[in-house]
């Protein structure tokens, strides 16, 4: 599997590389973390966490090498990384960031306790102030960058 995902990577950054003149803006955002916890999300996992997860918790949470819940968002990262080395296509990495905010999905902040039961499981979307907000401000800056770049 891995060898086909190199190949369809390999193929998009040579198209986007030929399809997009050299003073476009490109970008290519990494993974954004899932934190299910005691199985997947068809499978009882959860995501009722109400704080972020400390700086220690990571690597035991997402490293690959500790089969870690999030390890393929980690190990696409790395093979996204490797495709983009020596393009003009700017890397918008957001996962290490967005990993802490375990807190941070709707499942456990829409008002009642047995939200889940009630409206079901939902750890891939970010609503509280705070996550989505700091990608746009990233996003933002690494534009105006590239704009004060590209007009020198």
């Amino acid at each position: 599997m891995r060898d086909g995902l190199e190949a369809v990577l390999e193929n998009m950054v040579s198209y986007i590389q030929k399809a997009f003149p050299r003073k476009t803006l490109k970008f290519w955002r990494l993974q954004s973390p899932r934190h299910f916890y005691g199985g997947e999300w068809n499978e009882n996992g959860s995501c009722l966490f109400n704080e972020p997860l400390e700086e220690l918790q990571l690597d035991l949470w997402f490293d690959p090498s500790n089969n870690g819940v999030n390890k393929e968002a980690r190990q696409l990262n790395r093979l996204i990384e490797e495709a983009l080395r020596g393009t003009d296509i700017k890397i918008l990495d957001l996962t290490h960031l967005s990993e802490f905010r375990a807190d941070a999905h709707p499942a456990i902040w829409l008002g009642k306790k047995d939200a889940v039961a009630i409206w079901g499981q939902d750890c891939m979307h970010w609503c509280l102030p705070g996550v989505p907000d700091t990608w746009v401000d990233i996003l933002s800056q690494v534009i105006f960058h590239g704009l004060v770049t590209t007009s020198k």
